[in-house]
């Protein structure tokens, strides 16, 4: 049984001259996932979408799939390009459990939607109150709120 209480391995980096990074970029995506506990909410919070005896919990599937879509997935069988990679990501749910999963998730769409929206307060929470006093939020007021701008391109997923 494995005890670690990160969802994803820590990713070592170094320089070696080499032009050609994959994926270097979700090291700080899992590094974050990581610090923020997901492991713990999503267990917290989706544990009913899976079985109490399954490998891959629920933080295991939601982070390779947001992994996936910050790599450029389109969709759930893209964490695939994960799955290829076991000693960046370690174990990653095969598409039949994602599938089941998602199956799972489909029949109680209120439960799915609740424990995502909690989870997120706190996720939000967590992250504001990490950032001490450069929080900016910590200045904001009914009347002078805190106005995130947030500019990017849309991208079809």
């Amino acid at each position: 049984m494995n005890h670690s209480t990160h969802l994803f391995p820590a990713i070592p980096t170094q320089l070696t001259g080499q032009t050609l990074v994959s994926h270097a970029g979700l090291s700080v995506l899992t590094s974050f996932l990581n610090a923020v506990d997901f492991r713990r909410l999503c267990e917290d919070r989706f544990s009913q979408f899976v079985p109490a005896t399954a490998t891959h919990r629920p933080g295991n599937i939601l982070g390779a799939l947001a992994l996936s879509l910050a790599a450029g997935g389109e969709q759930a069988t893209d964490i695939d390009q994960l799955r290829a990679a076991p000693e960046l990501f370690g174990p990653v749910a095969s598409d039949a459990t994602v599938s089941r999963f998602l199956g799972r998730v489909k029949e109680q769409p209120e439960a799915f939607s609740y424990g995502f929206a909690t989870m997120t307060r706190s996720l939000r929470s967590k992250v504001w109150d990490a950032a001490g006093p450069r929080n900016p939020a910590r200045l904001a007021t009914a009347t002078n709120p805190l106005i995130i701008d947030l500019d990017a391109s849309l991208v079809h997923v």
